[in-house]
C-alpha cells in the first residue's frame, strides 16, 4: 500500500538511496553521496517536518525535501522512483506539503525547475507557482585559467561579512545558506587593500557570490578574481549556479570567459494564504 508521511523517521541512507534513484534518469546528472547529501540539507535549511515522502510498505520510492527559514521554505528535490510514476503520486506528495506548510505558518514556497521541464512547470502552476525570474547555470575548465596571472590575491577570513550586492542571490547563494553550509569566504586584496568579497567552495569548484565594492570596479577585478578561484579550484570545473538572467553584467563576464551556461532554471514561488 503507497501512503504518505513526513520524513522524520527517514534515515540518511535511505532517503540519499531515493534521491539517487529519483534522479537516476535527471537530465543533469545526480549522483550523492550520503556526506553530500547531509551538507547539501544543513546548507539549505532542511526540515523534515515539512517534508514528505512517497512510502511503498515502509520504502521511500518518492519525496519532497523542503527547507524551512523565516516563514519561507525551499523545494531542494521533489522526485518519483522509476516504476511509480504516471499515477499521480507528484501532485499527491507537492499537494501534501503544501497542507504541513500552511499548518507551520509558512507564508512563500520556492523552488526552481529547469525551464523546459514543461511537465513539472505545469504541475508547480496547477497548484499555485508562479514563474518570478530566470536563473542561468554557468561551467568552464578550470584547467583555462592555471597559468593566468594577475594583480590580486584570495585571502580566506572566517569573520568576512558578506555584503549585498545588486544581484538577488537564489536560496541556495543566500548569506544564511551560505553560513550555514559553511561555505569559505574569501577577501578579494589587491595591494593589502580588501576590493572585494567572494563566497567560494573550493573543493566542490562552485562559486556562490561574487562582490567588487562600486567604486572598484570596471578596473578588471571580477575577471581576475575569478581565476584566481579557479587556481585554488580542486575539481575539474569551476561553477557558478542560479545567477539572474537579468544580471547582464556578471551574464557577459562569464560568457567572454568562456564558461558555457549548461542549464537554465525557473524560479517560481507560491504564496500561501496566511501571508501577513
Amino acid at each position: 500500500m503507497v501512503v504518505t508521511d513526513t520524513l522524520e523517521r527517514v534515515s540518511l541512507p535511505e532517503l540519499t538511496r531515493a534521491y539517487n534513484l529519483g534522479f537516476s534518469d535527471y537530465r543533469l546528472a545526480v549522483a550523492i553521496t550520503e556526506e553530500k547529501l547531509q551538507s547539501t540539507n544543513i546548507r539549505y535549511g532542511y526540515n523534515p517536518e515539512c517534508s514528505v515522502g512517497l512510502f511503498d510498505d515502509n520504502t521511500l520510492v518518492g519525496f519532497v525535501i523542503n527547507g524551512l527559514r523565516d516563514g519561507y521554505a525551499y523545494d531542494s528535490g521533489t522526485a518519483i522512483i522509476p516504476g511509480y510514476r504516471g499515477r499521480g503520486y507528484a501532485r499527491l506528495l507537492l499537494e501534501k506539503a503544501l497542507s504541513l506548510m500552511n499548518s507551520q505558518g509558512v507564508h512563500t514556497w520556492v523552488l526552481e525547475v529547469l525551464s523546459d521541464n514543461t511537465k513539472a512547470i505545469n504541475l508547480y502552476k496547477s497548484i499555485g507557482f508562479t514563474q518570478q525570474r530566470g536563473l542561468n547555470c554557468y561551467q568552464v575548465e578550470a584547467s583555462l585559467f592555471k597559468e593566468k596571472e594577475t594583480e590580486l590575491k584570495l585571502t580566506k577570513d572566517a569573520t568576512i561579512p558578506i555584503p549585498q550586492g545588486d544581484c538577488l542571490p537564489s536560496w541556495q547563494n543566500t548569506e544564511q545558506s551560505i553560513i550555514a553550509g559553511g561555505v569559505p569566504v574569501w577577501n578579494i586584496m589587491v595591494k593589502q587593500k580588501k576590493i572585494g568579497t567572494l563566497c567560494y567552495e573550493n573543493s566542490s569548484g562552485s562559486i556562490a557570490q561574487l562582490y567588487i565594492q562600486e567604486e572598484e570596479r570596471h578596473k578588471g577585478y571580477a575577471r581576475e578574481a575569478i581565476i584566481e578561484a579557479a587556481k585554488l579550484c580542486k575539481t575539474d570545473q569551476l561553477r557558478f549556479i542560479n545567477i539572474d538572467e537579468q544580471y547582464a553584467a556578471l551574464n557577459t563576464l562569464l560568457h567572454t570567459m568562456g564558461f558555457q551556461c549548461f542549464a537554465k532554471q525557473l524560479e517560481m514561488t507560491n504564496t500561501l494564504r496566511g501571508k501577513a
